[in-house]
């Protein structure tokens, strides 16, 4: 396995929508009310969102890391914790990335987390945040300890920026994403509701 912060694009912009973004958001629509994908043909969505996200990946406070794996021909077997560390010890360091890019095409991309400066106006008296945009691992790889090395990750990109927090938001009913967020040691600061206008 291999971490690289995905370069901007539009050809890295395009993969990663088609790889990891699409799966990621229907995973999430299957158990998140609420978080259904527009009734559009995949090809739009794909084209929609590729081009927003090679804006966003032309920020500069914005980071996208892409997890990459040996291509194992389509298998959706879960793998064990020693996969992590199957390229060589270092490779899925999160302290030390592949240099900036898109995995060859003989990689399968396996997990993502996106990283963003939430800067706190000067009329405000709170630290700069590192904002975990979104998080994802594949199927395949949960529970080998994957996510927590993305979250170092996004530790070290808040480190980097200055910032002395990381927040996150997450749906109340994605019982598994609060499970993981709670262990690492997030607590709630904020409500967030919605209602229907009449």
């Amino acid at each position: 396995m291999r971490l690289r912060r995905l370069s901007a694009t539009r050809a890295a912009a395009a993969r990663y929508v088609a790889e990891l973004w699409l799966p990621y958001h229907r995973d999430l629509a299957e158990r998140v009310d609420g978080h259904a994908l527009a009734d559009r043909p995949e090809g739009e969505l794909i084209a929609e969102e590729t081009d927003f996200r090679l804006d966003r990946l032309r920020e500069d406070d914005y980071r996208l890391w892409v997890v990459s794996v040996a291509a194992a021909g389509g298998s959706d077997e879960p793998v064990d914790a020693a996969a992590l560390d199957s390229e060589g010890p270092g490779a899925l360091d999160p302290a030390a990335p592949a240099a900036p890019g898109v995995p060859g095409p003989d990689r399968d991309l396996v997990a993502f987390v996106s990283t963003g400066v939430d800067a706190c106006p000067v009329v405000f008296d709170r630290p700069d945040r590192l904002v975990v945009g979104d998080l994802y691992v594949s199927a395949a790889f949960r529970g080998t300890g994957l996510a927590d090395r993305l979250m170092e990750r996004a530790a070290i990109d808040a480190r980097e920026r200055d910032c002395e927090e990381l927040r996150l938001d997450v749906d109340a009913d994605n019982e598994r994403a609060l499970a993981f967020y709670e262990k690492q040691g997030f607590e709630a600061y904020r409500e967030r509701l919605t209602r229907p206008v009449e």
